[in-house]
């Protein structure tokens, strides 16, 4: 069975106000009594009261032949209506309204398993420390509201003020997950230990190819010096015996093949 909180506010030519809860369906009720003080004349005794401040006409259930304003300096809906009471007559009216002083537990915990995700993704990086400390913040705030919520508060009054201070929890807690959010983006900004071995492998590779261009170019360098230190008939001479070198290593080739 759920709580319903009843408020009740007496108006009379000196309205006062006090409060009463009882059991009935989820929602809540605010009852006005309008009493005329007099005991020998009739008066006509006005109703306005003011709706907390989260109420929309879309959350009133039901308000009976009251009508509905709305105060632009307040900020806030009001019902109101006049009525022509005897001497020492009472009038009662109630409206009944959604019990909307209740963050949705989907929406925790949503929170919740986002909090989660983040912190795996930020495990093993230089900003895992940070938010641990952020996931362990937000989890106690998330914590709190859940705790506060688990029994309903018969008093309305402390039902709706627990519902902001809930509700200024749960605003601090989606500011750190902008802070946490921005530490993953930053995270995928670090280069990770396959980056960085794919870096090295590329350098040595790199290095690799300097080596052998290296030898090359000692190669052709010492060629190079070569041509140019000799006199064009000495070098010319050089490479004719180099050639003949060549053509006897051919020739011993050819015999050795024709003697098989």
């Amino acid at each position: 069975m759920k709580i319903v909180r009843t408020i009740v506010i007496i108006l009379g030519l000196i309205p006062f106000l006090f409060l009463r809860a009882i059991n009935v369906e989820a929602s809540i009720v605010l009852k006005v009594i309008g009493v005329n003080p007099s005991p020998t004349h009739t008066q006509k005794i006005p109703m306005k009261v003011y709706l907390p401040k989260e109420v929309k006409p879309e959350n009133i259930i039901d308000k009976g032949d009251l009508e509905i304003g709305y105060d632009d300096q307040q900020g806030s809906y009001y019902v109101y209506g006049e009525y022509e009471l005897g001497p020492g007559e009472v009038l009662e009216r109630e409206v009944e309204m959604e019990d909307i002083w209740v963050i949705p537990e989907r929406e925790i915990l949503l929170l919740k398993t986002e909090i989660e995700k983040i912190a795996d993704l930020l495990e093993g990086t230089n900003l895992e420390e940070k938010m641990s400390f952020l996931k362990e913040t937000m989890e106690e705030k998330l914590d709190r509201i859940i705790e506060s919520q688990k029994i309903p508060e018969a008093n309305p009054q402390r039902h709706i003020s627990n519902y902001r201070e809930n509700t200024k929890l749960l605003e601090e807690v989606k500011k750190d997950l902008v802070i946490a959010r921005t530490l993953l983006t930053q995270a995928k900004q670090i280069p990770s230990v396959k980056i960085w071995k794919l870096f090295i492998v590329i350098v040595g590779f790199l290095g690799l190819l300097g080596v052998i261009f290296y030898f090359v170019w000692q190669k052709e360098s010492k060629l190079i010096t070569r041509v140019s230190s000799k006199p064009p008939v000495e070098l010319a001479k050089e490479f004719k015996e180099e050639e003949e070198e060549g053509l006897q290593v051919k020739d011993i080739e050819k015999i050795i093949k024709k003697e098989e």
